[in-house]
């Protein structure tokens, strides 16, 4: 019977000698140091990826307009700005009654524009999982060289999640090992892309106001109680959401993710830090469903600046290094980032993840039929009752990129006319007061599908785009699936 107080040994890599302290810190130091194929996984090696928003011809291009609703601050995309004040509109329902938000006139803003979007996934992220038609991956890899036999290897005996290259990209996607990088702009990283520092009171705001709480009235039986919530930072909505589908007579069935996750939304006027609160959201999950790496936060949500210094700290570790080149670095500023440093952070604190890029290949389906079947088929995998209609799950939530946005992918709806949908937080907007004096009650709703509205994301919202990028923790093992294994190891 082993020590369990004996120093454990180093681990040695088998092609320089490195020496590692801990499984994942070899893993870690394969893939960037020793990537099949000299590209690794883990270093973006492309001027642009979707997180970076899209590829224009020129900054002057580049039309950035505020959103005209009050407390906003949104700089967006002038093609995203209808869509973007319709969930305005959602957010605010529900400061009535039922009768009221049910026939609301909807506000309209309809640009004369066209879609101007030309967006490139980053090299780093093309050695990914390529659903085909049936929504299965293609051009399995079958490389037998020695280093790839040799990770293989490690990670069987490590038990490691494998994220090496499952796709071989064409010898005109490879770029050149000594290519130079340029700084990105604005076109990627946003409209503050050269700014160095953002302003005091952007500052004050964040350490202020991020995470405080809040008081609402709710009134029971005649009696009036007090709930305290953080309004971005709201907990226990998931449930709610849950009873919305329950009722609603169009939804066939549905999955949703582990309710421990978090809705997180900006502040207002703070602008855009969508890719910071995503990654919040997948921590609230590492967090209350004390998943792999939830020690690191020792039960708190980290803040913004929390996360500029781990992508910082992860660049210095030589993950995606190349995105401090590109952004000239993120600390205290506006810039935008996206699943490339999302992805950095979470390996460099020994988090599992996965990253995946979805663009259709010629012949294939549109994109956004890719996606349902590779978020239906996520959930499907990690689904223990097919038997009910809401079907809820211990998965992790999905960090999802978009053109333009990002957003976290907390389920999947299935409809009786065969309509799907993805079920998101969107950190752009708050829960509705309605639907947040709701938690932790039962409830009956005369019009739940027009609470669904916020959260339903479709076919007319994703199909003006061509490419995504989803980010997935490593999920863990089912009970029974830990169970079997131990009674096959006769433990």
């Amino acid at each position: 019977m082993e020590d369990p107080e004996a120093v454990a040994e180093p681990i040695l890599c088998p092609f320089c000698g490195y020496k590692a302290e801990g499984d994942y810190q070899i893993m870690l130091h394969m893939e960037t140091q020793h990537p099949e194929n000299g590209e690794s996984p883990f270093v973006a090696t492309d001027d642009a990826s979707v997180a970076a928003l899209m590829s224009l011809q020129g900054e002057d291009d580049v039309q950035y307009v505020n959103c005209p609703v009050e407390g906003c601050g949104e700089a967006l995309l002038l093609t995203e700005l209808d869509s973007h004040v319709e969930m305005h509109e959602e957010e605010g329902n529900g400061s009535g009654g039922e009768s009221d938000e049910h026939s609301s006139k909807r506000l309209k803003i309809e640009p004369q524009i066209g879609n101007f979007f030309d967006t490139k996934l980053s090299y780093a992220l093309r050695n990914l999982d390529d659903p085909s038609d049936d929504g299965h991956t293609i051009n399995e890899k079958s490389s037998h060289d020695l280093q790839t036999a040799a990770k293989n290897t490690w990670k069987s005996i490590l038990k490691m999640p494998d994220t090496s290259s499952k796709t071989s990209p064409s010898s005109k996607d490879t770029p050149k090992a000594n290519s130079s990088k340029k700084r990105l702009g604005k076109s990627e990283l946003g409209p503050h892309a050269h700014e160095k520092q953002m302003p005091a009171w952007l500052v004050k705001l964040l350490n202020e106001k991020d995470g405080e709480m809040a008081t609402i009235y709710v009134t029971l039986n005649g009696k009036q109680k007090r709930i305290k919530y953080c309004p971005n930072q709201t907990a226990e909505i998931l449930p709610v959401i849950e009873q919305f589908l329950e009722q609603d007579e169009a939804t066939s069935y549905a999955y949703t993710c582990d309710p421990a996750v978090r809705h997180v939304s900006k502040l207002k006027r703070e602008g855009g830090f969508c890719g910071y609160r995503n990654i919040q959201v997948m921590c609230s999950y590492i967090i209350g469903a004390q998943s792999q790496g939830h020690e690191i936060f020792n039960g708190k949500t980290p803040t913004i600046f929390d996360i500029q210094e781990y992508i910082e700290s992860a660049w210095d570790m030589g993950i995606n290094s190349q995105g401090r080149v590109e952004t000239g670095g993120i600390r205290g500023t506006r810039k935008y980032i996206g699943t490339p440093d999302a992805q950095a952070m979470f390996c460099s604190l020994g988090i599992a993840c996965d990253a995946q890029g979805i663009k259709p290949k010629v012949g294939q389906r549109p994109a956004y039929e890719l996606l349902f079947t590779a978020v239906e088929n996520y959930f499907i995998n990690g689904c223990t009752d097919y038997d009910l209609k809401v079907r809820t799950t211990t998965l992790p939530p999905i960090y999802f990129q978009h053109p333009g946005h990002s957003l976290t992918i907390v389920g999947f709806e299935k409809q009786k006319d065969g309509t799907r949908n993805l079920i998101v937080f969107d950190p752009m907007f708050h829960d509705a007061v309605d639907i947040v004096k709701l938690i932790g009650m039962d409830f009956k709703h005369k019009y739940p599908g027009d609470k669904l509205r916020a959260y339903r994301r479709g076919t007319k919202y994703l199909k003006k785009y061509n490419e995504f990028e989803l980010l997935k923790l490593t999920p863990p093992k089912r009970p029974e699936v830990i169970e079997a294994a131990i009674t096959e190891q006769g433990v």
